[in-house]
């Protein structure tokens, strides 16, 4: 399976959803995902997290995490808010290049399913628009987000594939 994605708008919210095959079973990729202080082995834009909540990662655990766009750096605070081993993975996060409403955090869902031998991943990303924006300018400006970042959300998933197949080489 190839690496697919597609985006659309719910309101003042933009969504993406992208999916892609692993040659590793669900309990390996689970485990590789939901450890948060390694997301930086694949993520396309320089990101330090750290662990705020001690012990393994559990529902509830929360994190800070740092990344670097465009030569900045933008602090944001992780919590995990689905660990279902190892079927489904979910944080959110505040702070960031755009900031989100109060009670409303950018939603990063990892949903994994056994498939052929390995396992099918999907991330599904809710992005609501920053609480500065008026409602008519986030109405306007979502498709054009959601389009523009599509690129680079295929490119997540097909380099977290990428490092979980040299994982699966190197065992």
């Amino acid at each position: 399976m190839s690496t697919k994605g597609r985006t659309w708008v719910e309101g003042t919210r933009s969504r993406s959803s992208v999916v892609t095959w692993i040659p590793a079973p669900p309990e390996e990729v689970f485990s590789y995902v939901a450890d948060m202080t390694r997301h930086h082995e694949w993520a396309l834009d320089e990101i330090t997290v750290t662990p705020v909540t001690p012990g393994p990662v559990r529902l509830g655990s929360r994190f800070t995490s740092v990344g670097k766009q465009l030569g900045k750096e933008w602090p944001s605070q992780l919590e995990v808010t689905a660990y279902e081993p190892p079927r489904r993975f979910e944080f959110t996060a505040t702070g960031g290049p755009l900031p989100s409403p109060e009670g409303d955090p950018h939603r990063h869902e990892f949903l994994l399913t056994a498939e052929n031998g390995g396992t099918r991943l999907e991330l599904r990303r809710t992005d609501p628009a920053p609480p500065s924006w008026p409602g008519w300018v986030a109405r306007l400006v979502a498709p054009l987000v959601v389009r523009s970042t599509l690129g680079k959300r295929i490119q997540t998933v097909e380099r977290l594939r990428e490092k979980l197949e040299q994982l699966a080489k190197e065992a």
